[in-house]
Order: structure tokens, then sequence, then C-alpha cells
């Protein structure tokens, strides 16, 4: 009886520290422009790769692309301020697994299915089989139909993690506390950049040493290094740097703002060079698994982005105008949409495929990108409206009370 009243104890004062918390309201704006990146690079996977592309709507098609190489690694680093922000105190661990399997792991159980069931079983006309319907299960290990879903196994290692990340970021919070506010500023930018510098050498040996380890061995070990872009370690470095946001929120808001001038030197010098490394590396076409996540140069980029994106999100929270309130709506179901838009754009490519483009695949992206944007979104809403639609979008939240909106830091 005592464990189960210190159980109830411990949910209740984590729900009362969550409710008396300031709502990070730049955090909707951000995952909102994640998602419509995210969809914009799959669009633009859909036509850059067709035979009857141009070179400049290949080239153009393909900067498009790095620029918004922002969008995965910007959920990572959600998923890290959320969880930081919310949970720096005693965590209930039980109903901590208990809620992100509702709001997240079971939509993508759902979701592979549906995936499966219109690509295998559909086009693939296994539906009358049932003895190939066993083919769903390898796609909850490594999903191909839903090519996006390998995100959702990945992130769900570092909530199932979280309580050793919780607990070392504690220490480290706890030794600072020793320390003027000034210096120990100070100690967190150094230990950030060394962090970063350590991610920096990963990319590197993930990018340039890896592949050839892979190939160097055989089995099960050269598949681990192959799926290696499936560990929740190649993005560590993105989701403690939204724990660094969480516990100095007011001093991170100023910092992106401040930061904003050399992010915006660095982003436009790196994006230069992962261009001229994809131009130099591609043959008849475009290769765009030069700018991979896992490259120290892209890693450069998004960094960057990340700062400025940010910024821009504050910039919007202050004027809160049409395009706030536009985003702020993209990012309440943004989940459910990120969930769904391969869906829509496999509907929607059944009728592009058969299209002469020539000359436009530039235009046809965008205007496809537009479509399966919306549509994924609209779908999200439909579908968040039924009974059980909680199972297949996840949580869509409420929209930020008026008192909210107007705390500022």
């Amino acid at each position: 009886m005592n464990n189960q009243q210190e159980d109830t104890g411990t949910k209740t004062a984590e729900l009362s520290v969550r409710r008396t918390k300031e709502r990070i309201e730049e955090a909707t704006i951000l995952r909102a422009l994640a998602f419509l990146a995210v969809t914009l690079q799959h669009c633009i996977a859909e036509y850059i790769y067709r035979a009857d592309i141009l070179p400049a709507d290949s080239i153009m098609l393909a900067m498009l692309f790095h620029f918004t190489r922002f969008g995965t690694p910007t959920f990572v680093f959600l998923s890290g301020l959320i969880l930081f922000y919310n949970y720096s105190g005693k965590l209930d661990y039980r109903s901590f697994i208990r809620k992100r399997f509702g709001d997240i792991f079971v939509p993508f159980l759902w979701w592979t299915v549906i995936y499966w069931v219109a690509v295998d079983g559909v086009i693939g006309g296994k539906l009358a089989q049932p003895s190939t319907w066993i083919g769903i299960f390898p796609q909850l290990l490594v999903p191909t139909n839903g090519y996006h879903l390998w995100f959702i196994i990945m992130i769900f290692q570092f909530y199932l993690l979280f309580p050793l990340f919780s607990r070392a970021v504690a220490f480290f919070r706890d030794r600072l506390k020793r320390h003027p506010e000034g210096e120990s500023f100070g100690r967190i930018a150094g230990v950030s950049a060394l962090l970063g510098l350590a991610y920096l050498v990963l990319m590197w040996a993930s990018y340039y040493r890896m592949p050839d380890w892979a190939a160097s061995v055989n089995g099960f070990w050269s598949a681990v290094i192959s799926y290696r872009s499936s560990y929740f370690v190649m993005y560590f470095f993105y989701f403690l740097l939204g724990g660094i946001c969480a516990f100095g929120l007011t001093r991170f808001r100023k910092f992106a703002i401040d930061a904003a001038g050399w992010a915006a030197a660095a982003f436009i010098g790196a994006y230069i060079w992962l261009g001229y490394d994809v131009l130099r590396y591609s043959t008849e076409r475009i290769n765009l698994q030069v700018s991979t996540y896992l490259k120290p140069s892209t890693f450069v980029i998004i960094v960057c982005q990340l700062l400025l994106l940010y910024g821009f999100a504050l910039l919007l929270r202050q004027r809160q105008g049409r395009l706030y309130r536009m985003l702020q709506f993209i990012g309440r179901y943004s989940f459910g949409g990120f969930l769904s838009h391969a869906f829509v754009l496999m509907l929607v490519s059944l009728v592009t495929r058969s299209i002469p483009l020539s000359g436009a695949h530039l235009p046809a992206a965008v205007i496809t990108f537009l479509l399966v944007a919306s549509g994924a979104i609209g779908l999200t809403v439909l579908l968040g409206k039924l009974p059980f639609g909680r199972w297949l979008v996840g949580s869509t939240g409420r929209p930020a009370a008026a008192g909210n909106r107007k705390k500022t830091s």
C-alpha cells in the first residue's frame, strides 16, 4: 500500500510540475518546420531520380534537398527538449514508457500494417495470400514500405534509455550549481563544444570509415554497421542539445538570437561545400546519399539551421501573425502528418508517374509537396476526430491558452 501511495504521489508531483511550467511555444513552430522539411525531402526524392529529368531541375532539387536536412535531427532535438523540460525531477518510468508506447509506438504499429497492406498487399498482390502476411513482421524492425518509419524505432531508443540520460545530466547540473551563473554558462558552453567535437569525429568515422568496415566483414557485424543510421547513438548530440536548451531555456533563447550572424555565415559556407560535394560525386544522376545525416559537413549545416530556425521561431512567437498561427496548427498535427505523409505521397505519385514532366520536375515537386503536406495534415485532423484516433495519429494536444501566449522570457 505504501508503494502504491508513493507511486501515486510521484505521478501527481510530475503532473503538477509540468502544468506550472511555461509552455515552450517555439517547440510547436519547430515541429511544424521539421515536418514540412521531411515531407519536402520525400517529395524531392520522388522526382529527382526520374529518367527524363533535366540537369537544371536535378541541381535545383538537390539544393532544396540540402536546405531541408534539419528535419529529422530537429525532431530529435525537440524530443530531448520536451523530455528534459518536463521530467527534470523524479521519473515514474512505468508511467513514462506507457504514455510513450500509447502515443508513439502504437500508431507506428498501425501505420506499419497500413503501409504493408498498401504496398505489398494491394500493389504487390499479396493480400489474397495469407501465407505471405508474415512479411509484416520484418517491417517492424526494418521498415521499407513505410520508409520513414525507421525514425520511430530510433527515437524510441531514447525513450527507453531516458533515465540514464536524465541521471547523467542531473549529475552534471548538480556540479554546476556550485559555481556562479556566469561561470556555469561558460562550463556548459565548453561541455557542449566537447560533445559537438566528439559527435563530429563520430560523423567523420561514419561517413569516411564505416562503409569500408562494413565491406571488410561479413554477416552480423556487416549488418550492424550498415544499419547504423537507425541507432540512437548516431543522433545523441541533438538529443543532448535539447536537454541543454531545456535546463537553460532563457539563456538558450538569447543565445539563438545572438548567434544568428555567425550561424548564418557558417551555414552558407557548409551549404556551398555540401552542394559542391554532391556535384563532384554525382555522375549521370544526382546522388543525394552524399548529403546523408551522418556526414561532418551535413552536421555543421544542421546545427547552424537549428540555431537560425530557433531564433526565427522566437520572432514568430513575439509577433504572432498569420504564419505563426498556421505553423502552430501544423505543429499540433505534425506527428500524424509525419506518419501519414508517405501514404499521401504514394497516392499522388500513382497519378504523376504516368505524366511526362521533362523540364517541369522542379515545379511538380513543389506542387506535390503542397498537396502532400496539406493532405497529410488534413488526414490527421480527420483521423484524430475518430474515437480511436489517438491510436492512429497520437496525441494532438491543445492550442496554447491566450495567457500562455503572452509569456516572454
